[in-house]
Formats: structure tokens, C-alpha cells, sequence
């Protein structure tokens, strides 16, 4: 609880001081840099987390991975925790900032569960479709599961669509377990 106050709080700072700058977008894609380096490459954010390592070595870390790659307020953001000894908190930080960028853009996600690979296409209508009912920009993200059978199960926050044929398969089911208790 205590780590999602900090870091909500981190993420706020970090928004509002891009925001008055001008640099929400040029954050935003600083700071997907940035995590894209540390999940490609979980080495470097143990590195960064280890306590044995001094904060200037940290900082000289970070300076020549990100100081030519990043805008000037990315990097002074990733020294400040590095003072602060946040480095493990860089992750929950980046997913609520990401989520102060969506809600300003009236961007939505939708977690597309599928058990077959979708062509570009229908991917496309899939997202045109969720557009229209939410009256939002959606950011889709596919995952396949085969144990779905067929269909798509979709989850934009808090609702969930589930087209799957394992849960048509379960709805059938149970109709015939009330259709059964009926008649008997």
C-alpha cells in the first residue's frame, strides 16, 4: 500500500512537471525507453536496485545508458530516485504515469485474450468496435490462450467481454443442469 502511495506520488510529480513543460509525449516515450532497457535486460535493473552499489555509481549507470538517448528532465527524474533509493518502484511508477497520459487522451486499454493469432485486420475492426462502444482511443493488447478454444475474452477496466467458447460451452452447461433439474 505504502509503495503505491509513493509511487503514485512520483508519478504525479514526474506528469505535472512534464505537462508544464510541454514534454508529456517526449516523457512518456523516455520513460517506455527506459523500461523497455530494464525488462529486455532484468540484469541491469538488479544492478540498479543492488544497495552495495553507491548512488554515484548508479548515476553514472544511468548517465551513460539514457544522457544522449532521453531529455534532460527523464534523466534528472531517473537521478532523483536513484537519491531516493526508488529504483524498485521505476515500474509501478511507469504504469500509473502511463495511466495520468491515457486518462488525458481519453485512451482506454483492452486486454484482448484470444485463442487463435488475429490478423491485422480483424484486429483492427476489433479495435474500431471497442472505439465505438466505449467512446474512447483503445490501446489493445493481444495475448494468446488456446485453452479459450475459440472467441476473445476482453477486459477495458473493470468490464470484461467474453466471447470465448469455453465460457459458451459452460453457459450451455449450466442450462442443461437447470433444464434437467427442472424436469425432474
Amino acid at each position: 500500500m505504502i509503495q503505491i502511495a509513493v509511487a503514485r506520488r512520483y508519478a504525479a510529480a514526474l506528469f505535472q512537471a512534464a505537462q508544464e513543460n510541454g514534454q508529456l509525449d517526449e516523457i512518456m516515450s523516455d520513460y517506455q525507453l527506459v523500461m523497455s532497457f530494464l525488462t529486455q535486460d532484468r540484469r541491469l535493473g538488479e544492478l540498479l536496485q543492488h544497495q552495495r552499489i553507491s548512488t554515484r555509481r548508479k548515476k553514472e549507470i544511468v548517465r551513460g545508458l539514457w544522457e544522449a538517448r532521453v531529455s534532460s528532465l527523464m534523466l534528472i527524474f531517473l537521478e532523483l530516485i536513484i537519491d531516493k533509493h526508488r529504483e524498485r518502484w521505476l515500474e509501478p511508477i511507469y504504469d500509473l504515469f502511463s495511466d495520468q497520459v491515457r486518462r488525458l487522451n481519453n485512451v482506454a486499454v483492452a486486454e484482448v485474450k484470444t485463442a487463435y493469432a488475429l490478423d491485422k485486420q480483424t484486429e483492427l475492426r476489433l479495435q474500431q468496435k471497442l472505439e465505438q462502444l466505449t467512446g474512447k482511443k483503445i490501446e489493445m493488447q493481444v495475448s494468446l490462450h488456446p485453452e479459450l478454444i475459440a472467441g476473445l475474452i476482453v477486459k477495458i477496466g473493470d468490464r470484461i467481454f467474453d466471447g470465448s467458447a469455453t465460457k459458451r460451452l459452460q453457459l450451455l452447461g449450466e442450462r442443461l443442469v437447470d433444464r434437467s433439474l427442472m424436469e425432474s
